[in-house]
């Protein structure tokens, strides 16, 4: 057996490399093969600079894209920033605790004359009053200001 591996190894080192010549009709589906897998990766045009949103429906794409602007009853200010701030809070559930009216504010329990922190797009922290709760809206108070909201989950 050793004698037989020495005998070939001899042989592979010594003759010129056999080249396994294929026919040229099997080399030219080969490379249209691989041409027809590759060949569009090749001379591939550019992607689009913009290319369209997929999930957009053409009816309901902006045509302009504009700031949203805050109703009448909302103003600029110290009103604006209490109704921002009260819109980023999630009100889900409104409950009695003891015979005490809570409501349930971003999975937290809250009564009237607690304070919620509200973390703002800049990082830091307000805290809303909650003033006054019934059992179809609550009162939010930030310096002075209130905002009377509806909740409608009981």
């Amino acid at each position: 057996m050793r004698q037989l591996a020495l005998t070939l190894l001899l042989l592979a080192v010594l003759l010129p490399p056999v080249r396994a010549d294929l026919a040229p009709n099997v080399l030219k589906r080969a490379k249209a093969r691989i041409e027809s897998l590759l060949g569009n990766r090749r001379g591939a045009s550019l992607p689009p600079v913009n290319p369209a949103n997929p999930f957009d429906l053409p009816q309901a794409a902006p045509a302009i894209h504009e700031m949203v602007t805050p109703s009448g009853d909302v103003v600029s200010g110290k009103t604006g920033t209490l109704a921002r701030l009260a819109a980023t809070l999630n009100v889900s559930g409104y409950v009695q605790i003891q015979g005490v009216p809570h409501l349930i504010i971003n999975r937290q329990p809250y009564r009237e004359n607690d304070l919620i922190p509200v973390r703002e797009a800049g990082g830091s922290v307000s805290f809303l009053l909650l003033k006054k709760i019934t059992e179809h809206d609550f009162t939010l108070e930030l310096d002075g200001l209130e905002l009377q909201l509806k909740h409608t989950v009981k």
